[in-house]
């Protein structure tokens, strides 16, 4: 019953959540009604608005995890700042841009379209705060200083087994990749030979080998800094977005993701070294 209550409560939030920023697109002048969508569209964009904040406030009434239900609140907050505050939007007919006689019922959107895109982005934001669960989860397990979690996650425990780390690490890289691909996908990237569908199963193994890999080192040996880096990455990414411009972000991320990679790589290795060099001070003092 608990559990049950929790889910129910976390997406009547979810529900209000979404609401509340599709009644200030409306007032905007976006063109998010429901008659605008099929009935997928519909379901992929309002749902999205749901889970996106139902999922830290489940994870807050389940686990009392704080921080995605903050990573949602930073972010909602951002998104409607950015919308009520001036400039505000600007609806302009690209004949105006192009400087032609008549107009072309191409309407371009300045200054705005917040809210749209981060509808649309849910799917990446929600891996991003179940990311910032996790890792407030692995932390809260190892420091002393910090409240230990009220219930603990029965197939969570850290340092886990070898075989349960590496399932841990599997679907969560395979949660990555899906998103990540389907971002690319949405957002058009491409190749100029033409062969996307390289490009994608190319980006799907970096993907998925970006975000296994620092997961697997988070709950087989607590290193946390992989996974922070990993968290930090996907919410720039997606942050990005907001303010679309010719020279996509996220094209670099899943085109040169051995290079996103080798940074996990390095500050993992760093952690490791200095979590040695602790362990040997702290033997030394005992001796």
């Amino acid at each position: 019953m608990p559990s049950r209550r929790h889910v129910l409560s976390s997406l009547l939030v979810g529900t209000l959540h979404a609401g509340c920023l599709l009644l200030v697109a409306l007032d905007l002048g976006y063109s998010v009604g429901p008659s605008n969508y099929s009935v997928l569209g519909l379901s992929w964009r309002y749902g999205g608005l749901v889970v996106v904040a139902a999922v830290p406030v489940w994870l807050v009434l389940r686990y009392r995890l704080v921080a995605p239900l903050v990573a949602l609140i930073v972010t909602t907050g951002y998104v409607l700042g950015m919308e009520l505050t001036p400039p505000g939007p600007t609806f302009r007919d690209v004949a105006e841009l192009e400087r032609l006689a008549e107009p072309t019922g191409i309407i371009v959107v300045e200054n705005g379209l917040y809210i749209v895109r981060y509808m649309i982005n849910a799917s990446v934001w929600t891996v991003g705060f179940l990311f910032v669960g996790l890792l407030e989860y692995a932390t809260r397990t190892r420091w002393e200083r910090l409240p230990d979690v009220s219930r603990p996650i029965s197939w969570l425990s850290i340092p886990a087994h070898k075989r349960r780390a590496a399932g841990i690490a599997a679907i969560g890289g395979l949660l990555h990749a899906t998103v990540m691909v389907w971002f690319a996908y949405r957002l058009g990237v491409t190749m100029s030979s033409g062969f996307e569908v390289l490009l994608y199963l190319y980006g799907a193994v970096g993907m998925w080998l970006l975000a296994a890999i620092p997961l697997y080192l988070l709950v087989r040996h607590r290193l946390l800094a992989p996974a922070t880096l990993l968290t930090m990455f996907v919410l720039r990414d997606v942050q990005a977005e907001f303010a679309a411009n010719p020279d996509d972000p996220h094209a670099f991320y899943i085109g040169a993701w051995f290079v996103f990679l080798g940074l996990v790589l390095v500050v993992g290795g760093i952690e490791y070294v200095l979590r040695r060099i602790g362990g040997y001070q702290r033997l030394g003092s005992l001796t």
